[in-house]
Order: C-alpha cells, then sequence, then structure tokens
C-alpha cells in the first residue's frame, strides 16, 4: 500500500516538539482499567515472576488478536517495502521483556512493539487508555509496564478491538471486525505525561500512597483534564492495578502513525 511507517518510526530517535500543556478544563472522560504483561524493580518495589489471573483467557484472546493483526495490519506494512522483516515473538522470555512485534527496517533498524488491546471492552470505543503504574503480585507491589526502563519496548500499538461478541472469553480471529489502532512511541508518552509533571519518580510515589491510604477508583490530578489516575479495586482486581489514564485524543497527537485495520485491509488516517 506504498505506506512509509518507518520514516515515522525513525521520527522516535530524533528530538520532538514540545508538546503543549494540557487545554482548559473539559468534561472528564470515562475510566478504563488495563492489564499489563510486564514486571520490573526499582529501590522499593519487588520483582517476581509473572502469574496473572485471567492470564490464559487473556493469552487466547490476544493470540487471536495478533493472527488478525498479523493477516491484515503486518502483511501490509511488509508490502510497503519500508521494513526487510516483522516478526511476532513467541518467547515467553521476549514477550517479558515487552516485546511482541519485531520489525527490522530496510538499513538494519530494529523496533520492537507492545502491543496493547482494550479487550475487556470490546465494540466500546473508550476515549481514553490507560497505562500501568503498579500492581501486585501476590501481594507485593511491581513496577508497571509504562513506568519500568528496563523493558524494551521502543513503541506500543495500542488498541480498540471490535468484534462480534463483546467479551474475550472463547473470541477468534474471524470474528474480529475492525482494530482501531494507534502506534505511539513509550518516550514520547513519558516525554507528554513529564511536561505536565508526571515523572516516572512522581507517579510511582503517588501510586504508593494511594496504596498505603488505600484510595480506589478515580483519582483527579489537580490542574489536568483528560489525564488521570485509576485505582483499580482489590476485590474486582487480584492484581489491583494503579493506572494512569490518558484521553485519546492526546494520544492521537503523539502518535507515530493511526491505522483502521479491517478484514478488507488497513486504512492509514
Amino acid at each position: 500500500m506504498g505506506l512509509k511507517l518507518w520514516d515515522a518510526l525513525i521520527g522516535l530517535f530524533k528530538p520532538h516538539k514540545k508538546t503543549a500543556p494540557l487545554e482548559p478544563p473539559k468534561p472528564d472522560v470515562p475510566s478504563t482499567t488495563h492489564e499489563g504483561k510486564q514486571e520490573g524493580q526499582s529501590s522499593i518495589y519487588h520483582r517476581q515472576d509473572s502469574t496473572v489471573s485471567r492470564r490464559n483467557q487473556d493469552m487466547t484472546s490476544e493470540s487471536e488478536l495478533g493472527k488478525f493483526l498479523d493477516k491484515h495490519l503486518y502483511k501490509e506494512l511488509l508490502k510497503s517495502g519500508a521494513f526487510k522483516s516483522i516478526t511476532r515473538e513467541t518467547e515467553k522470555d521476549v514477550q517479558l521483556n515487552g516485546v511482541d512485534v519485531t520489525c527490522v527496517a530496510t538499513n538494519g533498524a530494529v523496533y520492537r512493539i507492545d502491543e496493547k488491546a482494550q479487550l475487556y471492552y470490546i465494540n466500546k470505543n473508550l476515549p481514553t487508555f490507560a497505562f500501568e503504574v503498579d500492581f501486585l503480585r501476590d501481594g507485593l507491589v511491581t513496577i508497571g509496564w509504562l513506568c519500568n526502563p528496563a523493558l524494551l519496548t521502543d513503541a506500543y500499538l495500542l488498541i480498540w478491538p471490535y468484534a462480534t461478541q463483546n467479551t474475550p472469553k472463547g473470541i477468534q480471529e474471524n470474528q474480529f471486525t475492525e482494530a482501531d489502532c494507534i502506534l505511539v512511541s513509550k518516550q514520547r508518552i513519558l516525554n507528554f505525561l513529564e511536561q505536565n509533571g508526571l515523572t516516572i519518580e512522581r507517579m510511582l510515589a503517588d501510586a504508593h500512597q494511594f496504596r498505603k491510604e488505600r484510595r480506589t477508583g478515580k483519582i483527579p490530578i489537580p490542574g489536568l483534564h483528560g489525564v488521570y489516575y485509576f485505582a483499580s479495586y482489590p476485590n474486582q482486581y487480584k492484581e489491583a492495578p494503579i493506572n494512569i489514564v490518558i484521553a485519546k485524543k492526546y494520544l492521537r497527537e503523539i502518535a507515530w502513525r493511526k491505522y483502521v485495520v479491517t478484514p478488507n485491509g488497513m486504512k492509514k488516517e
């Protein structure tokens, strides 16, 4: 389809303009939780092997969505000639290091993508996406995938899926009807947050304080709109993740590329 995705990918490693501050107050957007797959450590965080509730169901539905993307997104990107190869990683160790897909450009540059899908909100078209700050593993606080500097992720493919059913349980590749995708650099997300006062250190400290105070639900950030914390309910989610939630419109502004993927092909916005 003649797409030059690689030109956008190269932009990750070049300076980019400072993201504008968040705009004046607007109506709040709904919250969402999004469970991560990765973990790491810091001086106050403990690293453990990955075991998550709903893991088998998550892995199965993610695998089926991966097949859909392989056929209707990555296959088309290969046709553009910008890449020598696009490989879906199947080794657990690679996946746990934050890499679902590895793209090798024609100049030999390697880009590692972590796919994040709102599989528990199929057909919902939420106006936000949640990024994991920390979570619990066997009762121990563990650093989340957004804040973990040890992971190899260069970019996230954020996915809003549509299908013939509303839940991920038992879903098959051919039941996905559309995937609204945003390809965005991890560093751009962190830069955007930092420019609005949310460094990794602050987010981890805030999450620590929320757990200490046993806070749950939506937690507004003074002076910011369209960006807020959401502390999941321990009785609802075993991992009780604390997420930083960002409005989709901001993610679109800092994205490398935006795609709409269907069984009929892929369209770049």
